[in-house]
């Protein structure tokens, strides 16, 4: 069990929080790689394993990819009114109709866990269109891209650090074709210890958000696509909000409930957090997990839970106990008992939940 306590800055927690997901699939049905780290932002490149370079250099999304079946770039055109032109250095428009998809996908998620929807910021835009195009400019993400990165801006760069970050390149296509793919990205952490970009979007008291995504053609019919969503440092606008206002409930968990399979792997950390009143300022470190026993049972049996960590940094979700659980499968019923927790509303949660296809 590892424990960390006490408070951060700002920069260090949002850092954290943000740990990004490099996706890079070669070649045709190649499986997803996924890592997480935070290097330096001149560290930061994808890599192709075969021994020629990757060509970078970009036709626009309106070119003929020369790929086995074009069908599988048939949504391209219907996520733009202008689309993104990365020679020269142009973000593009989504169409409204591909952010509200968007924003749908994430609320219904959102409801799965009993939080409150989020809406749309209009406002951060173009921002969040300026960050995915520098993130496919470069074939690379980070969280602070410096201003030698092609199609480089203040406002884009901005963006990134304030961001849920994915991005990748694959032939014939990515593996997150459509929104719950990526949300499921997030939430999956490439199986992972670090799962920032979950506590992002389980946030009971996120209140709004924007999305950028660019994608572009390489020679040869490779596509590269970055999408960025907007999490922290909105700019107020006459719907701004006081997080303080938002109900949450109880707990959040990770699964609960009815839980599609395409947001979960049963390699991927479970989650709990105790939800907390945002207008405390020290409200994080009142939650202590050190003594926290997790149980998960089918009814028939105790699954063998291992490797707990939990933390008070302060971002997304305000406290976060984490753990692996070895046997998990589609359509069997589960519940979860924490008890030991100190500081908490409860000493003891309990919860079920159940995969389902």
């Amino acid at each position: 069990m590892r424990a960390q306590t006490g408070h951060y800055t700002a920069l260090r927690a949002h850092r954290l929080a943000l740990e990004m997901v490099l996706i890079l699939a070669l070649g045709t049905g190649a499986a997803p790689l996924a890592a997480q780290s935070f290097p330096d932002a001149e560290e930061i490149v994808i890599e192709d394993e075969s021994d020629d370079p990757v060509d970078t250099s970009y036709q626009t999304v309106q070119s003929s990819p020369r790929t086995p079946d074009d069908s599988a770039w048939g949504n391209v055109a219907s996520l733009y009114t202008n689309p993104p032109d990365l020679a020269h250095c142009v973000a593009g428009d989504l169409r409204a109709e591909a952010k509200a998809s968007f924003l749908a996908a994430f609320n219904a998620l959102r409801a799965r866990h009993g939080l409150a929807p989020v809406r749309y910021n209009a406002a951060a835009d173009r921002s969040a269109a300026e960050a995915a195009l520098i993130m496919a400019a470069g074939s690379a993400l980070s969280h602070q891209p410096p201003p030698s990165w092609r199609c480089w801006t203040a406002a884009g760069a901005s963006a990134a650090g304030s961001s849920n970050l994915l991005g990748g390149v694959s032939s014939p296509y990515l593996a997150y074709e459509d929104n719950n793919a990526i949300l499921a990205e997030w939430l999956i952490e490439g199986e992972g210890d670090e799962i920032g970009h979950r506590r992002w979007l389980l946030d009971p008291y996120l209140d709004q958000t924007a999305l950028g995504r660019a994608i572009a053609v390489l020679p040869g019919g490779v596509r590269v696509d970055s999408v960025v969503m907007k999490v922290f440092d909105f700019p107020r606008d006459a719907a701004s909000r006081d997080r303080s206002t938002r109900t949450a409930p109880a707990f959040v968990a990770w699964p609960q409930g009815e839980y599609p399979r395409v947001f979960f792997s049963p390699r991927a950390r479970l989650s709990f957090a105790v939800s907390q009143d945002p207008g405390t300022e020290d409200a994080q470190g009142t939650i202590d997990f050190t003594g926290a026993r997790v149980s998960i049972s089918d009814g028939e049996h105790i699954l063998n839970t291992h490797d707990q960590l939990w933390d008070n940094e302060g971002y997304g979700v305000a406290n976060c106990l984490s753990w692996r659980v070895d046997g998990i499968v589609t359509g069997r019923t589960y519940t979860v008992s924490i008890s030991g927790i100190r500081g908490s509303p409860q000493e003891r949660y309990s919860y079920t939940f159940r995969i389902t296809d």
